[in-house]
């Protein structure tokens, strides 16, 4: 028996893959690939990583609370991942003096004609309503010379993300030990798209693989670098600049019929469901959400696409690799990076992959859509 198993991206909601790693293991389910996305990719290299003989998940799961979320206490107030995404505050400040002293920055600042074509419709034509109001203080701070510099040094310093995402190398080498990835009998492949040469590309922790190249710190941190948080990264020996794969593959499925042809089963383990989500209660939630959301959609037509790949694939070379999506009940969690919501997505995570695992067992692997699992094939 030869499996493979896909762990998306989808950040906070990463517990799900623990509890989904803990529920097989508790079943002796073993898997041969790791096909790994954004978090995913932080899932399946460290625990791959790890020695078999000690106890992975709870290395993992303590890697996850103690180096990225938040303990709640911290997070009620101040609700940013301030351990991922880490601001440089030096090379901020050497690029807004760089701004500060471009004299291109002081070109359009100040706009006489509009200032007085403002002036002129003001008096003539004065507001009425609270929305003539609202369009009037709005217009009017757009021309402000000093709002205009204020908010051009905010948006237009030469920084393509918030935060460095953990810049140093050194905290990847810390936890994760690539010699041992190396060594493992494991295939461990991870996604980041290539912004510059307009591609995605898979890393695999195998030096000399013919067709992808060996993973790396690098590799890891630019597959997980979200657009706007982070600053796009570069990879040593690659050219471009690089943000995260889960931006085009949130659950990377494609590559595995190319590059294995003897598998008989791959298990999925997305983490988020846009079916599920819940408006946001204020300005936080609706960036998570901003980000997120897309993720959520993008992996329900990963899985839609490669399904009919899969199909197409199985009636020509007359196989029956099984594709089983484990369905979670996603509704209970939300994108905060803090350790409720850390512990709550193990907890979702392992129930809804036992119960996926004994539906999946007592259908004996037959197609369908069952209550915790649909089975492709």
């Amino acid at each position: 028996m030869k499996r493979a198993i896909a762990l998306s991206g989808g950040g906070p909601v990463v517990g799900i893959e623990i509890g989904a790693l803990k529920a097989f293991e508790q079943e002796n389910i073993d898997f041969d690939v790791y096909s790994c996305a954004c978090v995913g990719s932080w899932v399946g290299c460290l625990y791959n990583s790890l020695k078999a003989d000690t106890d992975r998940l709870r290395e993992v799961e303590k890697f996850f609370k103690d180096e990225i979320f938040i303990a709640d206490d911290v997070y009620e107030s101040f609700p940013i991942n301030y351990k991922v995404f880490r601001v440089d505050y030096l090379s901020d400040f050497q690029k807004l003096m760089e701004k500060i002293f471009d004299v291109n920055t002081y070109r359009q600042l100040f706009l006489p004609n509009k200032l007085w074509d403002y002036a002129w419709k003001f008096i003539n034509n004065p507001p009425k309503t609270m929305d003539d109001y609202s369009y009037y203080i709005s217009e009017g701070m757009a021309l402000n010379p000093l709002i205009r510099l204020s908010t051009e040094l905010q948006y237009k310093v030469s920084k393509s993300g918030v935060a460095g995402l953990i810049s140093s190398g050194a905290f990847v080498n810390k936890f994760i030990d690539f010699d041992n990835l190396f060594k493992s009998d494991k295939i461990v492949y991870l996604n980041a798209y290539n912004l510059s040469q307009k591609q995605m590309e898979i890393f695999v922790n195998c030096k000399d693989h013919p067709k992808y190249s060996a993973m790396s710190p690098d590799a890891l941190m630019a597959g997980s670098s979200v657009l706007h948080y982070t600053e796009n990264r570069t990879i040593a020996g690659k050219e471009g600049k690089y943000c995260e794969g889960a931006v085009i593959n949130t659950v990377e499925l494609d590559h595995l019929l190319d590059d294995h042809s003897d598998f008989d089963e791959i298990w999925v383990i997305k983490i988020a469901d846009y079916k599920e989500i819940t408006p946001p209660k204020n300005l936080i939630e609706a960036e998570l959400l901003g980000v997120m959301l897309p993720f959520d959609t993008i992996s329900d037509d990963d899985i839609v696409l490669f399904s009919q790949r899969l199909q197409e694939y199985n009636r020509k070379n007359n196989k029956n690799v099984k594709l089983v999506n484990v369905l979670m009940k996603y509704g209970t969690l939300n994108y905060h990076w803090n350790h409720s919501n850390l512990n709550q997505g193990i907890a979702v995570g392992y129930q809804g992959t036992l119960n996926a695992i004994n539906e999946f067992n007592q259908h004996g692997g037959a197609s369908g859509k069952f209550c915790d699992v649909e089975i492709i094939s």
